[in-house]
């Protein structure tokens, strides 16, 4: 039995179905949830070398890891995802290749000489044979279609609400809850749980999670990823890890009646908010290095007056951001190596400077979250500064355009090629503030995905995976892997399935 049908419970359900067990997935929605279009993994066979020879290691990817979340995550996790996640990565990629779509290679921060090349990040977009060929969230609609192939059912709009737990306290299955009453569905070899995080539960984030609340979540499908999972296992005797907190994106535009007051409303995501652009507080001033991963960045400016940010760019914005060159979904240019992932996520086009300007600039100039203007002052105003903050933000601009000049940011130690001048008009100014994308708090478990007692005693019969599971990000998320947590994911849904068949 696999509660929860995205990219862990498909993985989870094809794996078992494909050894030969006969597979029932229950999932509340109405249908598969299509997340997961980057999967993380090491040493696939898909993976790439790239003319210079350099890759992330298996022990330099874990040890930025740890480094990463503050030695803090359970590194036998870790060790077993790194070792492990190649074999994921070829079994995902013969299955995507196998329907037509496109298996390719999504950089890492190629151009940083402090995180070389990271080859083995598979990205699965498009398929002639999907319902959706253009999408890129495609990695659990193959894993679906392969698994109903293989025979497993998937019981839709049946969320589990409890587990079976026998007198010895081992989950023989769980009692759903479907259109024609409650069901008691047993598994002889085991369940597993892969329903998501606790985003959408307000009463867990209050609890486990405050900061959560305080941000919109648009990523995930309303009412879904509402610690389902989490629950279910509490209740039949594990633990979840001490720590809770959320992967936070640094990509939401802010309308100009936006006020913090404990949460906020009416932004939406703004992918450009990704890039690495001087940022101003609400006084003009810079105030950090803008060069860090996502939810570093979004914390920087949620410490600021107003709580919020001001980035900041000019007229030739297009060729600072094949300068910049960033990894992940944050990548707007193509890599030098031609092997990464360049459609736009959010609408499949291929991303150029009209692209850029079509679907992401003009609609948001337009709404007026989004300011453009032909000189400092009027942008200053577009801004809403006064005679002093204006004062502030012309000399800061002056003071960071003498430091990209000079080659060196002596103020924050932003890498000189992630610097651009502001000095090309027409200029732009966007508040950016947080979109949470999923919180990062989760059962323990074992190295088998087993959810252990408080004792450190397994519960028999059951498995966690997915974002269920916890050990790997306690209080920080490391989005300087890209694809870590798909790929984890995905690893780790195989791992359960495999150790409930007895097999490697």
């Amino acid at each position: 039995l696999v509660i929860g049908a995205g990219l862990a419970g498909t993985a989870a359900a094809l794996s078992a179905a494909e050894n030969g067990l006969s597979v029932v997935v229950a999932e509340k929605m109405e249908q598969i949830s299509e997340r997961g279009a980057g999967a993380g993994t090491i040493n696939c066979a898909a993976s790439v070398a790239f003319d210079d020879g350099t890759c992330t290691s298996i022990e330099d990817a874990q040890f930025r890891w740890m480094q990463t979340c503050g030695n803090r995550p359970n590194e036998a996790l870790i060790a077993q995802y790194l070792n492990r996640s190649g074999e994921a990565g070829d079994w995902l990629a013969d299955r995507a290749e196998a329907h037509g779509c496109h298996v390719g290679i999504w950089d890492g921060y190629s151009r940083n000489p402090l995180l070389p090349d990271e080859p083995g990040y598979l990205i699965v977009n498009g398929g002639d044979d999907l319902e959706r060929p253009d999408m890129p969230f495609v990695a659990p609609e193959v894993l679906y279609l392969d698994s109903v192939a293989a025979g497993a059912t998937y019981l839709f709009e049946a969320p589990a609400e409890q587990l079976v737990v026998n007198e010895s306290g081992a989950v023989e299955g769980a009692i759903l809850n479907t259109g024609e009453g409650y069901k008691k569905v047993l598994a002889s070899k085991g369940t597993v749980l892969a329903t998501g995080d606790i985003g959408g539960s307000q009463e867990m984030c209050d609890y486990y999670c405050p900061v959560a609340n305080t941000i919109p979540n648009i990523y995930t499908p309303q009412g879904a990823n509402s610690g389902d999972g989490h629950k279910m296992a509490l209740w039949a005797g594990a633990e979840l890890e001490a720590g809770g907190a959320c992967m936070i994106w640094n990509r939401a535009i802010l309308p100009d009646d936006y006020e913090f007051d404990g949460s906020y409303q009416g932004g939406d995501i703004f992918l450009p908010g990704s890039q690495p652009f001087l940022h101003v507080n609400a006084n003009g001033e810079r105030f950090m290095n803008e060069d860090q991963c996502y939810p570093m960045s979004y914390a920087g400016g949620a410490n600021q007056p107003g709580h919020f940010s001001w980035i900041v760019w000019d007229g030739s914005y297009y060729e600072d951001i094949e300068q910049f060159d960033t990894g992940g979904c944050s990548r707007l240019f193509p890599a030098p190596s031609g092997t990464a992932f360049n459609a736009d996520v959010y609408d499949c086009e291929a991303i150029s400077k009209e692209h850029l300007d079509s679907f992401w600039l003009e609609p948001r100039i337009e709404n007026g979250s989004l300011k453009k203007c032909d000189t400092l002052d009027e942008l200053a105003r577009a801004m809403s500064f006064d005679a002093d903050q204006t004062a502030a933000f012309k000399a800061t601009i002056e003071r960071y355009n003498s430091l990209v000049a000079a080659g060196e940011d002596t103020d924050f130690g932003k890498p000189a090629y992630r610097m651009s001048a502001v000095d090309e008009p027409p200029f732009y100014a966007a508040r950016i503030g947080g979109e949470l994308l999923v919180t990062i708090h989760g059962v323990i478990t074992n190295t088998d995905s087993q959810p252990l007692r408080k004792d450190g005693s397994v519960i028999e019969g059951l498995y966690v995976c997915g974002n269920d599971q916890g050990g790997f990000y306690p209080h920080n998320y490391p989005s300087n892997f890209t694809g870590i947590n798909a790929g984890r994911t995905a690893t780790f849904a195989r791992i359960a399935a495999k150790h409930a068949l007895g097999v490697q």
